[in-house]
């Protein structure tokens, strides 16, 4: 399913799925995620203060997407492709037992950040 120009606020609808869906141009605003599954694209959106805690990003295409102010907590990027991201005053942090973000399998290019905690230099260039 194509979900295209929609704003999201504090929660994410339940009639949509994180899995399997094609998100473009959406708005993401205070989404308090916590062990949610991501396989979904999302194309030229933006997550704004976003509290992200066990989230599974498992194959999820992200491109031209902007992150700010955002928490990642112990979060799992796995086989992603990340291309042309920015994340401005995000944090990538451990979850309250101590495990990091991981990003095995990820493919990044063009990503770009500011201000962010956590994010390898290798992965999103400054």
């Amino acid at each position: 399913m194509q979900v295209y120009g929609e704003v999201f606020q504090k929660h994410f609808p339940k009639a949509i799925s994180w899995s399997d869906q094609a998100f473009d141009c959406c708005e993401f605003h205070g989404i308090d995620g916590e062990g949610l599954h991501m396989t979904s694209s999302f194309i030229d959106c933006t997550f704004d203060r976003c509290d992200l805690y066990w989230v599974l990003f498992n194959t999820t295409t992200l491109v031209g997407v902007k992150f700010r102010n955002c928490d990642f907590r112990g979060c799992s990027f796995s086989g992603c492709r990340i291309v042309e991201c920015t994340f401005e005053n995000c944090r990538f942090v451990a979850d309250n037992l101590g495990g990091d973000c991981h990003f095995n399998g990820s493919r990044w290019y063009g990503c770009t950040q500011r201000g962010t905690d956590g994010l390898s230099a290798e992965l999103a260039s400054i």
